[in-house]
C-alpha cells in the first residue's frame, strides 16, 4: 500500500474492527453518548441513562461511561424521551468526566 512503512500494523481495538464489519458506529457497540450542540446554546444527547445534577447554573447527566457537566445559565432539561434529552439555556463550559 502506498503511504506506509513496511513492518508497521495499524492497531484497532476490537470495537473498531466490529464498526468496520457491521458499517455501525463505533459510539453504539461502545455505549458512548452522542452530543449535538448548537452553539453554547443547546445540546442534544443520545444514549443517556439519568440526571446527576440538576439546577439553573449546572446540569450533570450520567452517560453510562461517562458523566457529561453543562455549566452555565438559565438550564433548562427539554424533551426527554428514552434514553436522550436536550439540554438548553446559556453554556459556558462543557466537562467530560468517567464514571
Amino acid at each position: 500500500m502506498f503511504g506506509r512503512k513496511k513492518g508497521k500494523k495499524e492497531r484497532y481495538s476490537i470495537a473498531d474492527a466490529v464498526s468496520r464489519t457491521l458499517e455501525l458506529p463505533v459510539d453504539v457497540l461502545e455505549g458512548l453518548p452522542q452530543l449535538e450542540l448548537l452553539g453554547n446554546r443547546e445540546a442534544y444527547i443520545e444514549h443517556c441513562q439519568g440526571v446527576l445534577e440538576y439546577n439553573d447554573q449546572i446540569v450533570r447527566l450520567n452517560t453510562g461511561r461517562m458523566i457529561l457537566k453543562f455549566t452555565g445559565r438559565r438550564l433548562t432539561l427539554k424533551c426527554l424521551s428514552g434514553d436522550s434529552m436536550t439540554v438548553q439555556g446559556y453554556f459556558t463550559a462543557l466537562e467530560f468526566s468517567t464514571v
